[in-house]
């Protein structure tokens, strides 16, 4: 009987020990620390193309008189008339100074100007005493400058005349870009010659090309 008494403590104490406060049958709280991942969403890149910056044509007072002597007056006048419109123009003189011309009725008058912060040509040609076209002149001599001015000059004038149209060229004149507005009955041309630098803007009374 003693035997049993002390087998039974045995078994109690055995059973006691595994149920102490370090293995009470709860389950151990996992005390490492957890790596908190970064949630924050990555900055977007904007991979949209810049436009790039379209710039317009810079003019004067006297320039926008220049650039719409059209609106001053018509093709078809005489030369007194011309003068009552626009009193500082040049006396006529032959075409090209050649007389055999100035017998056939051509005649010009060609003054300096101011243009576009340029030194200019303004040039009005008569036939029998008739304006049948007016042109300004001007160089730029560096191509990337010249051709940024005149794609200014086209943007300027199809703003106030509408789309221009391209006129057709000789294939050997490839240098140079020709572009038109219909002004009823006359023709606004805007003329760039790559070759030489020379920008035209000129009316006239024949379409081009004909």
């Amino acid at each position: 009987m003693k035997k049993y008494i002390i087998l039974l403590v045995s078994i109690c104490s055995f059973i006691a020990g595994c149920t102490s406060s370090d293995t009470d049958g709860t389950l151990a709280v996992d005390t490492t620390q957890v790596k908190k991942i970064d949630t924050i969403a990555p900055v977007k890149i904007d991979t949209t193309p810049v436009a790039a910056k379209k710039t317009t044509l810079s003019y004067t007072t006297d320039d926008k008189v220049n650039l719409l002597l059209f609106e001053k007056f018509s093709l078809g006048i005489s030369y007194e008339q011309l003068k009552e419109k626009l009193p500082t123009v040049k006396p006529l003189h032959a075409e090209d100074f050649n007389e055999q011309l100035g017998a056939k009725g051509l005649q010009e008058s060609i003054q300096e100007i101011t243009f576009l912060s340029y030194k200019g040509k303004l040039e009005f040609n008569f036939k029998n005493d008739v304006l049948i076209r007016y042109s300004i002149v001007f160089n730029e001599s560096n191509e990337k400058r010249g051709t940024t001015l005149y794609n200014q000059i086209l943007d300027y004038y199809s703003n106030e005349l509408g789309t221009y149209q391209p006129v057709n060229i000789e294939e050997d004149n490839y240098y140079t870009q020709i572009n038109m507005w219909y002004l009823n009955p006359d023709y606004l041309l805007a003329v760039y010659n790559l070759n030489t630098g020379n920008l035209t803007i000129a009316a006239q009374s024949n379409k081009p090309g004909q």
